[in-house]
């Protein structure tokens, strides 16, 4: 493998993670190859061990690596791992607007999902929202198994962005909807009553889907949100 002389306007490890993204990207490294070992990226890029260390931590931040002990490590697409932890650093940093920004986000988003899931959707994405809606059916008799009841209302989400069709979706709506799960772990269902409203509403979101109707698909997932949203005001007035 011949590799091109590098700049020197940018730190030897930055170089040699652009260059093995673009190994990546151009299919020279496919999804599911296990990537070289770190003596043999040492003799490839012809730095020290510790510039290829710094590379591949950045490439697994970045989603595009990842490492299994005793097997190596193996070339993935993760890109929305890199993208959470972007937004959770800025959410960090913005402590007092982080989650009424992610409100907006969905806001703007995921009613226009819903009804293009509306116009999407097959048998199979049906039957995984009520599978997602039975889970939570589920966890609200069993006390105190929030986490349940997140996981399911996580696939529910994630299936209406797959049943939209638009592979792209997944990657901008995933980190938002799970910064969110973070913060409804453990505070959102300390408001009496309010996983049951939830649970109305993914019921009524499900419905409008498999009726094919985007107009309402629509304005039922709007509504839940503004549920979600009040919900969470009330938690922050207590």
């Amino acid at each position: 493998m011949e590799i091109e002389k590098f700049p020197v306007n940018k730190p030897l490890y930055e170089q040699v993670c652009e260059m093995i993204e673009t190994q990546i990207i151009e299919g020279n490294l496919k999804i599911g190859d296990k990537l070289q070992t770190e003596k043999e990226l040492v003799d490839i890029y012809k730095v020290s061990r510790t510039v290829i260390r710094e590379a591949l931590k950045v490439l697994k931040e970045k989603g595009w690596l990842e490492t299994h002990v005793a097997k190596g490590t193996f070339i993935v697409h993760n890109v929305t791992k890199g993208i959470q932890n972007s937004m959770n650093i800025a959410a960090h940093m913005n402590p007092d607007s982080w989650l009424s920004n992610l409100i907006d986000i969905r806001l703007t988003i995921e009613p226009e999902n819903a009804a293009l899931a509306a116009v999407n959707a097959n048998q199979e994405d049906i039957a995984r929202m009520k599978q997602a809606i039975n889970k939570m059916d589920k966890a609200l008799t069993s006390k105190d198994d929030n986490d349940t009841f997140l996981e399911g209302d996580f696939s529910f989400h994630m299936t209406i962005v797959e049943a939209t069709g638009n592979n792209l979706m997944r990657v901008i709506i995933s980190p938002v909807v799970n910064l969110m799960r973070d913060f409804q772990r453990y505070h959102i269902y300390q408001v009496p009553g309010g996983s049951q409203r939830a649970q109305s509403h993914h019921r009524k979101i499900m419905d409008t889907i498999e009726r094919h109707d985007p107009k309402a698909a629509r304005t039922s997932m709007y509504e839940h949100l503004i549920q979600v949203r009040d919900d969470i005001q009330n938690v922050k007035a207590t």
